[in-house]
């Protein structure tokens, strides 16, 4: 009984199971996951702006391992310019030369209100020069013996006017200051400096340190000078200008300069008693006694002339220390002294400064106005000499006074 039933439950077994294959198939879906954005794939027109921007992009330099580190070069320091302060001198140390007798026919004259190089206080202008003409272009030789080669070492605009003060070759309006080998301009402290013509700068600096070589004379009083060899020359000799009393040096020794190159600073250093400049100018040597006078070298204004002369005694000597008086219509127009123990001819001793090779001046007036009927005259010995000349623009005029020529004496009012 027991085995009947046991094959029929396995019949009915084996029939669920044939029942169950019969049934049809279940398809079962599975969602697939979501992309996110970063991972979807990017649309056209970013792959067409993505190729765009790489065409146009610049390559990565490949760096160079064997190469050294790039150095930048290294600019040269600005020169700027150093004020030098002048050493303390209790004496004026020029060289005096052996005095040679000379006629001295004493005469006077109004005394300097500019500052000297000579430590002795004067009386400074109370009112500002205002502004002078322009200079005549350089070189200037209107004439054979004519020789305007340097310009101005100031501006126009600064003060010129005294040229004609403590005149080269003067010992001062009281006969107690060194013979002057040069001019002054006295100007505020600051105005610029201009080299006088082209050549190269020989000195630069303190003359509180005394130079005194075979090569050039630079004394304590100069202050802070300069000294220019020009590039040109007189005669087959060298040519020298100095520059003196500065505040502040722009230049330096070695250096070319060419006209008109500011080179230094209106000051008041050295042996002084104002602001001014000191121009020299030397030929031949660069030596304190062979001195020049820079009015028949620097250009005179537009439209003006200079006039030069020799005042000689009965003797026909030079006639020391002698007042030169230029008027017109009765006023005067200016007035010089005659030089202090020029050098005269084959001397070799005992002199201060040089007449012209050329005209064998012992004086000089500068900057004259161009015009006629010029009255010049000198009184000497209880005798006036006088003569009517014309100035032309440019020039200079040149004229004798004096017993060595055919001339008038008239009696002193």
């Amino acid at each position: 009984m027991q085995g009947f039933l046991i094959l029929g439950f396995l019949v009915i077994l084996g029939g669920l199971y044939l029942w169950q294959n019969n049934q049809p198939a279940v398809t079962v879906a599975v969602p697939a996951a979501t992309p996110t954005p970063g991972e979807a794939p990017p649309e056209a027109w970013q792959i067409a702006l993505e190729t765009q921007v790489a065409a146009a992009a610049m390559p990565l330099a490949t760096p160079d391992l064997a190469a050294t580190a790039f150095v930048p070069p290294t600019l040269p320091p600005v020169q700027t310019a150093v004020v030098m302060q002048p050493a303390q001198v209790p004496v004026t140390p020029w060289p005096t030369p052996t005095p040679f007798p000379t006629q001295d026919f004493g005469s006077s004259f109004d005394p300097t209100l500019y500052p000297s190089p000579t430590g002795v206080v004067v009386e400074e202008p109370s009112e500002v020069t205002g502004f002078s003409p322009p200079p005549e272009q350089v070189p200037l030789s209107p004439q054979i013996n004519d020789h305007f080669w340097l310009i101005r070492p100031v501006d126009a605009s600064a003060n010129s006017a005294s040229l004609f003060y403590y005149a080269f070759g003067s010992d001062g309006a009281n006969d107690d200051f060194r013979v002057h080998h040069g001019i002054d301009i006295p100007n505020p402290t600051g105005e610029k400096i201009y080299a006088g013509g082209s050549g190269t700068v020989v000195y630069a600096g303190d003359g509180g340190k005394i130079v005194d070589t075979q090569d050039i004379d630079i004394y304590p009083s100069y202050g802070n000078v300069v000294v220019i060899e020009h590039d040109f020359g007189y005669r087959g000799q060298r040519i020298y200008t100095l520059y003196a009393h500065m505040a502040a040096i722009l230049t330096e020794q070695g250096r070319y300069v060419e006209a008109g190159d500011v080179i230094g600073l209106i000051g008041g250093t050295g042996d002084v008693s104002g602001t001014h400049v000191h121009m020299e100018v030397r030929v031949g040597e660069n030596k304190y006694f062979s001195v020049y006078n820079p009015l028949l070298w620097v250009a005179p204004f537009l439209g003006h002339g200079v006039v030069a002369g020799r005042v000689v005694g009965p003797n026909g000597d030079f006639a020391d220390d002698v007042l030169v008086t230029l008027s017109r219509n009765g006023r005067v127009v200016q007035t010089t002294t005659t030089y202090m123990q020029p050098k005269k001819s084959g001397q070799r001793s005992g002199w201060h400064v040089v007449p012209d090779p050329v005209w064998q001046e012992n004086f000089v007036l500068g900057d004259v106005p161009a015009g006629e009927d010029y009255e010049i005259s000198v009184s000497m010995g209880g005798q006036r000499f006088a003569d009517i000349i014309d100035v032309q623009t440019g020039t200079t005029h040149f004229v004798i006074l004096g017993w060595e020529i055919a001339a008038t004496p008239q009696a002193v009012d």
